[in-house]
């Protein structure tokens, strides 16, 4: 789980939020509830939310991953626009831009109509999750020590964010990550043993390629770069073979 920057709310729905808002809350008031609006009118008032504009902002807003668990749809369902504290409950955030999150399917079910109001969890365009969560091997668990434990608990739990399917995606993760890591290490064991100076240039050349590769894994557009950010971060030969190719520049 990592911060989402979400852009300006697009056209359509700067221009229509007062009087979709306006509608579904009419609905309410005339049958006493939202729960009370028959479904088929419920369903139209409510649908301008799924507009594709909307939608598209949303999801390229989180490179089209899951806000929550950082699935791409075809691993764990379609995605789906999330209401962070629920229609259902607040109706009059229906259509609020930032109440809107890109969510996967399984994540969204799991949260269903929480009360995220008076049950907080991270509501990741607004807090930056990396601060407050961490992993044992491949369970996601929240970082000791902190003013978020409770909110990161909770939103473990309320997102179901070690359910099997993530376990299996962090583990192939984890494998690919090794394999990397152990190049990297094989590297800067080669480059202690360069004995001129043109060795060590093209040895740290190569250095440098092994670490685009696992930089290209970190990129806030792939899958899991919570979880990869945080496992190359407990290997000391990443960040000193960092400062290595850095020195080349």
């Amino acid at each position: 789980m990592i911060k989402i920057n979400k852009c300006n709310p697009p056209k359509v729905l700067v221009d229509n939020q007062a009087s979709w808002t306006k509608d579904l809350l009419d609905a309410v008031n005339f049958y006493g509830t939202y729960s009370n609006i028959p479904e088929a009118e419920k369903k139209s008032l409510i649908s301008h939310y799924r507009h594709k504009d909307i939608q598209k902002a949303l999801f390229d807003s989180s490179f089209f991953k899951c806000a929550f668990c950082e699935c791409k749809p075809a691993t764990s369902g379609y995605m789906e626009v999330d209401h962070f504290a629920p229609k259902s409950i607040y109706p009059a955030l229906t259509f609020d831009w930032d109440n809107l999150l890109p969510a996967c399917h399984k994540c969204n079910d799991a949260k269903t109509d929480t009360d995220t109001k008076v049950n907080p969890i991270i509501d990741p365009s607004k807090v930056d999750p990396e601060a407050l969560l961490t992993y044992d091997s491949v369970r996601i668990c929240p970082t000791k020590n902190t003013s978020g434990v409770e909110l990161a608990k909770a939103t473990i739990e309320t997102c179901n964010l070690n359910r099997s399917q993530l376990y299996h995606e962090r583990a192939n993760l984890m494998v690919a990550l090794t394999e990397y890591m152990d190049e990297l290490k094989d590297k800067l064991e080669w480059i202690e043993e360069a004995d001129t100076a043109q060795k060590r240039k093209v040895r740290l050349t190569k250095l440098k390629n092994s670490l685009e590769k696992i930089d290209a894994i970190l990129k806030s557009d792939q899958p899991y770069a919570g979880f990869s950010r945080w496992f190359v971060s407990q290997y000391l030969e990443f960040s000193k073979a960092k400062t290595m190719v850095a020195s080349m520049a």
